[in-house]
């Protein structure tokens, strides 16, 4: 028989939140419509708008990074000067609006009605989750309004499974605190490691590097076939399935953090004019 393992927290609240008298996680209203507003605003605002105006100027007065018209029509080459630089103050915009539009989309609020609790005792909470036995730890970052979660790299035991699935990606989330708005704004990160480069602490050596988008949502299931025996013949039956859920993972920290009375935003950056 095949073995299932996965490698990810079983689905409800970690140890540490306050979760009442309530069976199950309390509803977030208006994510689906904060979704749908923000691929509308992509392809819409982003793409179909700037598309059929260019295509609009162009069709009556020429390429816009074309020769002049002949015969001469100034007003006409006025209309493409403006659509071109136009084009560069648009991107520009897009710049700044685009990771704006994806936090305020993928944003969790607060249970309504629960009073925020100070930072501090938020973040203690989180740091309790390390007391369970799961694949991934909780520490402080280099900043005191800071908590990094990362996969237990240094771990025999998960090492062990990570290695054994070819594992390839390391993730890390950055939680950051913010006390006046009371909201934790996060940040995925990711690295790539070479299991030829050794066992245990030299995994530790990750190039991070901040991710240039935002994870709606990813979910990862792998099949591992190895040659196995029954009945004195060789054949190739599953040998290990295994199950990597990014949303599962995070889902215990955010209701922690919606339960104390705190918002959790993804962020593209931590500088705010960009992120959010």
């Amino acid at each position: 028989m095949g073995r299932a393992i996965r490698m990810d927290l079983a689905s409800g609240v970690a140890a540490g939140a306050d979760d009442g008298t309530s069976p199950g996680p309390p509803p977030r209203p208006g994510k689906a419509r904060r979704v749908v507003v923000f691929f509308l605003y992509f392809f819409v605002f982003v793409f179909a708008l700037p598309f059929l105006a260019v295509t609009l100027v162009q069709a009556k007065y020429g390429l816009i990074d074309g020769p002049p018209s002949v015969p001469a029509d100034p007003f006409g080459e006025w209309v493409k000067s403006i659509a071109l630089y136009s084009i560069f103050v648009w991107a520009g915009l897009q710049f700044f609006i685009f990771g704006r539009m994806a936090s305020w989309a993928s944003q969790v609020p607060a249970v309504p009605g629960v009073v925020p609790i100070v930072a501090e005792a938020l973040m203690q909470r989180l740091l309790s989750i390390n007391e369970q036995n799961v694949p991934y730890t909780l520490s402080r970052g280099t900043r005191a309004n800071e908590i990094v979660v990362d996969w237990r790299y240094a771990d025999a035991k998960w090492l062990d499974l990570m290695r054994i699935h070819g594992m390839s990606k390391g993730y890390r989330l950055v939680l950051r605190f913010d006390e006046g708005a009371h909201t934790v704004r996060a940040q995925d990160r990711y690295a790539s490691f070479d299991w030829s480069a050794g066992r245990g602490p030299d995994l530790l050596r990750l190039n991070w590097q901040m991710s240039l988008g935002i994870t709606f949502y990813e979910y990862r299931h792998e099949r591992v076939f190895g040659l196995q025996f029954k009945d004195g013949k060789p054949t190739f039956d599953l040998s290990y399935a295994y199950t990597f859920d990014l949303n599962e993972l995070k889902q215990p920290m955010i209701e922690i953090i919606r339960r104390a009375g705190w918002n959790f935003r993804p962020v593209i950056t931590f500088f705010r004019p960009v992120g959010g």
